[in-house]
Formats: C-alpha cells, structure tokens, sequence
C-alpha cells in the first residue's frame, strides 16, 4: 500500500477580481433581486459572494421571460443573518429569518492558492449547498428543484413523453412502477452534481486533449426517474441506480430505494458514478477508452466479459468485478468524494483521471472533527494473494452435497493476515451462495502460509451443472481489501444433482391479505400497531428456505382517501420524506399433503409510524436451492401485462391497504382505537456538543489499536433515537463504516425521554496496524423509531483547480 500524505495547501494574496461593489449597493441588488434583507453583522465580500451564488442559481436566460424569484420560487422578503457556531445544514430557517453559518463563507469565492507547490485557485460549494436548501425548503419544492437542474445541467424530473415513452427500449413499463423523489434525495443529487468541475475536458486520448469543452450539460442526459418505493428492478434485481446513456437520443437514469435507504455518502457516490456512465457512453472517444483499459489491464473475452489480472488497484470491490465502464465510474466518485483513496489504492488511475479528465482539478477535505492515531510501525501491506485453491464435493447424485473449498495464502512474516475472504457462486442458470473462508488458527507472530476455509452443504435441489465465480475479496484485520479474479486459478465447482431445479415458488395470485393489531410494550407500558401480512404459495420446484423463505416491504403512501390512493398520492414520494419501507423476513409452512402452503410476516411498528395507507410492496419466495421469485403491488391498469414482465416474474398486483389513521385530538392508540401520533420530522443532533477521545490499548509501543469514542448529544420530537451510522475516515481515504450500539437501538418504543437532549457514546475498537495519523469523523446518519432518518456530513470539500 502507498503511504500518502495529506496535500499542503497554502493561501496566496489574493489577484483575484472582486467585486469592488460596496456594501449597501449590494444590500440594495439583494433586496431588489431576490427579496433579501440583510441583517446583523455583513462584510462586502460575504454579501457580493452571496449574490454571486443566488445569481448562479437563479438568474434568468436570456429571452426566457422569467424572473430571478419566479425561478427560484421566492414569494416574500426574508431576512438573512450570519451565525458564528456550528449549524446544521450550514443554514435555518424559521419562517422569514434565514440564518447562514459564517463558516459557510470561508471559501465560497475562489481563493489564489498553492496546492503541494502548484499554483491556482479554491473553493467550496458548501454555501451553494445552504442556498439550495434554503430556496428549496430542503427540496420540497421540486418545481425549483427542477428548475436548478435544467439551469445546471440540463436534465429534468418532469417525464414529459411518458414513460411508456421513456422505457420503450429499456424495461417497457408505465407510470405505475415510478413515483417522486423524495426530498433529501434531491439535495443529493443536485450536490454531488454540482462537485463535478464546471467544464470537463471532452478528452480524445490519453496523450492529446483538444479544445472541446462539455457544460455540466452533459449529452444525452435529459430524464432523472426514481423507482416505486419498496420495488426492486425488474432486470436488475436489488440494484441501486441504472443509466441508459445510449439507448435513445434523450435517454435517462432510473434510481431506486437501495440508493437512499443507507447513508448520505453512498447516494452521492451513486449519482456522480451513473453520471460517469454518461461520460463513457456519450462523451468520451474510443482511444480514452482503450487508455483507461489499459490502466486497468482490462481485457475483454467477449460477449462483454471483462477479465484484468490486477488485484489492489480498484476504489470497490463492483469495480473490480465488473468491467472498464464500472471501474472508472467507481474510481470517479472515489477521486472527488475521497480524494486520499486512490491516492493510496490506484495511483496511476489516480493520476489518469487528475490529468486526463479533471484537467488537474483536486479535491480536498476540510473536516470539522478529528482525532490522531499513533501507529510507530504502521502496516501497509495489502492482504495476500492467492497460492492454491481446493474444492473438494461429497455426496451422492440424489444427496446433498458438502462442498469444503480450501485457500492456500502465504501472509509473508510478522502478525499480518487476512481476517476472512469471501466469494459467491452462482449457478449455470440461477441460484447462488455465498462462502466466507476464514483462517485455520495459527500462532500470530508466525506468518508464513496459512489455509483458508469454508464448508458448506448444497442443497441436492441446487442447479445441476457447474457453479461459478467471478471473483474472491480478501479483507484483512485493518480493512484493505484485494479482489482476484477467478479465471487466475483452476475451479471446479461441479454439483451432480439429479434432483436440481430452477424452478421457483411462486405466489399464488390474489392471496395476499393485511391486518392490523396492537402488542403492549412490557417496559412501558405503551401500545404499539402490528400489521402482520399473510400469503399462500405453491412449491414448483425446491421446498422453500428453511431460514430465510420469505421477505416482504412494507410500504405506506397519504389516506386522504379511505377508498384507496388517488393517482397523486401513488405518485408521491409517500408518508414521509425522510422514511422508507420497512424489510422483514417470514416464516412459512407447508399444507399437509399439498404442494401449497402460507406465509405470515409482522411489522412492529412505533406508535409514531407516518399515518397513512400501508401496503406490501414486493413479496420476494426462496427455496432452499436459493431460486427465488418476485411479487410486485403497484397501481397498475387492468390488463397490463408489459412492465418489465422477464423471466419468471408475474404481473403486478394491486396494492392491499391497511389504515392507521392520525389520532383524533384528546385520543391515544388503544385495542378499540389502533391509530398513531405521527413522527414526520428526522431527529435533532447538537452539532456543538461532539467531542471525541481515544485512547490506545498498547500506550507504552502503540501499534494503532485503539478505542476511539464519539460523545455527543441528540433528540427527537416523538419517536426517539434508534438507528445510527457512522463513517469515519483513515488518513489513506478508506471509510470505515458502521453501527453504534446503545440501549435504544432496537424495538418500535424509545425507553426514556425521546424529547430531552440525551448523551451518546459511539464506540469503535481500531486494529492493530492501523494508519497512524490524522483521522476524521466523516458523518452520522440518525434515524428515529420511525424511520425518519438524517445525514450529518462533517467534512467539507475544496475544490482547487490549477492556473495551468
């Protein structure tokens, strides 16, 4: 593994034009133009800076008959003053009075700067990020939203073909199977395109640029859908985001829950990577393409198979298993979200993308927390390759079968090995396993050769034929992680199995049915709804899963019709902007005598769950030789039977509504009255309150195993803290992702004041080998009881870009 160092950036006195326009002139623009008045303490260059990011978010085009407020939906005069501490969002707003965080200011206008010795300018949209929540109400004014994104970069939310239209030559299906973006998702998406520099060099190979330009305009990309809630893709199954950069001449993207319901940094990550796809299908030649090949040592073996034999040098695990295409999407997110990463992983795809695509454009973090690891001998050493692989089947042709697959590694000397490795197999036509291998015990100072290994039984319904792999990801104690691709060693991986099939269970049409109960919460005392679900399948092929055969999505949309969804409702973005269905496995159980049988899966909901229409959304059926069958619900037209229609996938259903209505004033949930207190708002964290310690299990010789803890203080109006998430960031760029524990975590009722401000503690063990150096507290996303969830970024991005 490189070491990298930090970048040194030095600021130069400033050569820079500037708005020489005094203070009260520009008080006067702002309030004539935009309806703002400042108050408090304004300096000229944080008020011309201000106007320069407004102007650049709404001012018309020429001849477009259209206001400044008009496309920025301001109605009424507001009142704008600057706030000295932390705040979230970097801006408030209550009602009239808009506060801006002073930090916000610190590099909004391009600065002369000096980045490692080089010469050029930095900046930072973080105030732009604050202004466009502001002017959006934290997008929930799409009409503006849209309007930003036509202004910006030329594509819309507003399918006016149709998406019948639209998805023609991709999935053929209709309005149904899509709604609104929710709120949050917006932002991020109009951030992260917005990192991306102003001008990218339309690059013609790796040894040429010409003088050709692309806008954030980029070609082709008109169209910006999101998927049903709760819906996986029809082809693509539980897929994050898909692009179709050449299929039409006005083509689109499609996202989907997956690329929201995990934390802020991964929906960035996803928009600047299916934008990427833009870039490779309608921008770049096929010289550029063939150059970052064979960065990659990408070699293609037909039929768009890609095969490289590099090991390390990938931003993802997706990107080294895929192809070119995946790669440079992966590597692109990577070289502007975590600037450090390919630094350390991918240096020469680092250097290829800095100078060949960015045109030395460099991103750099500026983090508000930090903490130092002390690590004397820091391990950087990527995780072993493969020496030797073994797989061993027993059982006979009507048995199941035991596969043992067996690694030879050599780990070198010292302590260092891999923690565990994993790869999946799928079978000739469907179906697939996942193995972990772990380590034999060994004594850890001995290094040398180790053996990894896995053993598990294969169901004799599993697929008859060879099972296959595409790739094995080794990951070691500290997080590295190297991929290796299988066609590196010989596998055999051959099931004799006279009874395999690929047929799934399917769920047997019109079944599903909903009710509501309550269950009492033993601690408190409190009353909780239950929604429990019930369906009746048939076995085609395989019995079904023993420990995971059935999964649903429970979903939920407004009830201001009691009769079922009108057509805005279903379009919407549902209950909540800040929520998303709800994933629970079932149990099933087989009729006597019978290939038919019933499902049951229960929802614990918190009494604070968004009212509204609940619905199952997808049903997905598993049977024990992991073929698997979906089940749609959506609003779909009698007679339908297009939409996405592949494989073995039935048509949709109608959705089944269960109720839980608003509780009437001076009412609580109770057996006669099953109804909610709706929570609509994502919890509070003090931003001011976080402070972090960490303390070295070895202090005499430390090592970098450490004990880091993160204190700080949030609350929630209802339904309390539950779920947090948190990243914090090595000095080599690598995210280290994860969960915290704390006595509320789990169960729908918070135990305790769910209002007052309460005292957290995120603790995260480091291990031994880990980078020494600079750390930071890279975000918390924090959820509540029910489901509203918010993402808390805590490094902000520089943006430096060369004179040359």
């Amino acid at each position: 593994m490189k070491k990298v160092s930090p970048p040194e950036l030095s600021l130069e006195v400033s050569e820079l034009e500037n708005d020489k326009t005094s203070l009260t002139a520009l008080g006067e623009k702002l309030h004539q133009t935009f309806k703002i008045s400042l108050e408090g303490s304004w300096n000229q260059m944080q008020a011309s800076t201000l106007h320069e990011h407004l102007e650049e978010l709404c001012k018309p085009v020429e001849k477009s008959g259209q206001s400044a407020t008009e496309i920025c939906g301001i109605e009424g005069e507001t009142h704008w003053k600057i706030h000295d501490g932390l705040l979230v969002d970097d801006a408030s707003a209550v009602g009239t009075d808009i506060l801006i965080a002073k930090s916000a200011f610190d590099f909004a206008a391009a600065q002369a700067a000096k980045l490692d010795g080089e010469s050029g300018v930095v900046r930072s949209h973080k105030l732009q990020f604050a202004l466009m929540k502001i002017l959006t109400n934290w997008g929930q004014k799409e009409k503006v939203v849209n309007q930003i994104l036509q202004r910006k970069f030329g594509s819309q939310l507003d399918v006016d073909v149709g998406y019948i239209d639209l998805t023609s030559v991709t999935t053929y299906e209709d309005r149904e199977r899509f709604q609104a973006f929710k709120a949050p998702e917006l932002l991020f998406m109009m951030e992260s395109w917005s990192l991306l520099p102003k001008h990218l060099v339309k690059t013609t190979s790796s040894s040429r640029r010409t003088d050709l330009y692309f806008q954030h305009k980029v070609e082709g990309l008109k169209y910006v859908v999101r998927r049903q809630q709760g819906l996986n893709h029809p082809y693509y199954g539980p897929t994050t985001a898909v692009s179709w950069p050449t299929n039409m001449d006005n083509s689109y993207q499609e996202y989907m829950d997956y690329s929201f319901n995990n934390d802020g940094y991964t929906s960035r990550h996803l928009f600047i990577h299916e934008k990427t796809h833009f870039f490779w299908g309608r921008m770049w030649d096929d010289q550029m393409k063939k150059d970052w090949e064979a960065a990659g040592s990408w070699k293609e073996k037909g039929n768009d198979f890609w095969m490289t034999d590099q090991t390390i040098p990938f931003a993802s695990d997706y990107g080294a298993s895929n192809n070119p295409d995946e790669d440079i999407a992966e590597c692109m997110a990577a070289y502007v979200l975590h600037p450090m990463l390919l630094q350390a992983r991918a240096p020469v795809k680092e250097e290829f993308i800095r100078k060949h695509i960015m045109r030395d454009t460099r991103y750099l973090e500026r983090p508000i927390f930090t903490f130092d690891i002390d690590n004397r001998e820091p391990y950087r050493r990527y995780p072993p390759s493969v020496n030797h692989i073994d797989i061993r089947v027993e059982g006979d042709p009507n048995d199941d079968k035991t596969v043992e697959m067996k690694m030879l590694v050599d780990v070198g000397h010292g302590w260092h090995s891999p923690i565990h490795a994993e790869v999946t197999v799928s079978g000739p036509n469907g179906g697939s396993k996942t193995l972990n291998l772990y380590p034999d015990p060994v004594e850890e100072e001995n290094g040398g050769l180790i053996t990894m290994r896995a053993t598990e039984v294969f169901s004799k319904y599993c697929e008859n034929g060879f099972w296959s792999a595409s790739q094995i990801k080794m990951v070691d104690k500290i997080g590295s992680e190297r991929w290796i691709k299988v066609d590196q060693y010989s596998w055999r991986l051959y099931l004799n199995n006279g009874m395999g099939t690929t047929w799934a269970p399917r769920y047997l049409p019109q079944t599903l049915k909903l009710e509501k109960s309550l269950e009492k919460d033993d601690e408190s005392g409190l009353n909780y709804p239950v929604v429990k679900a019930t369906i009746r399948y048939q076995q085609t092929g395989a019995p079904l899963d023993k420990t995971s055969p059935v999964w649903m999505r429970l979903a939920s949309k407004p009830n201001s019709n009691r009769g079922g969804m009108n057509e805005a409702e279903w379009d919407g973005s549902g209950t909540s902007s800040y929520s998303y269905p709800q994933y629970q496995k079932g149990e099933c159980v087989q009729d006597t005598n019978s290939w038919d049988g019933s499902c049951t899966v229960s929802w614990k909901l918190s009494p604070y769950s968004a009212a509204g229409h609940y619905y199952v959304s997808m049903i997905q059926l598993k049977d024990i030789a992991s073929n698997t069958r979906n089940q749609f619900f959506t609003q779909q037209k009698p007679g339908w039977t297009c939409c996405g229609r592949v494989g073995n996938t039935p048509n949709d259903e109608f959705p089944v509504l269960t109720d839980l209505q608003q509780c009437a004033k001076g009412t609580k949930i109770s057996p006669d009255n099953i109804c909610v207190e709706q929570d609509v708002s994502p919890p509070i964290l003090d931003h001011e309150s976080i402070r972090i310690q960490v303390e070295p299990m070895q202090a005499s010789e430390p090592d970098g195993a450490s004990v880091v803890k993160v204190y700080f203080k949030a609350k929630d109006d209802k339904s309390g803290i539950g779920t947090v998430g948190y990243r914090l960031m090595d000095p080599q760029g690598f995210s280290h992702q994860g969960y915290m524990s704390h006595e509320n975590e789990y169960g729908p009722i918070f135990h305790g004041d769910s209002s007052a401000w309460n005292e957290y503690t995120l603790k995260v063990e480091l291990a031994k080998g880990s980078p020494g150096g600079k750390w930071q507290l890279e975000s918390l996303d924090i959820h509540d009881k029910a489901g509203n969830r918010k993402h808390h970024q805590f490094i902000e991005l520089l943006q430096f870009v060369t004179s040359r």
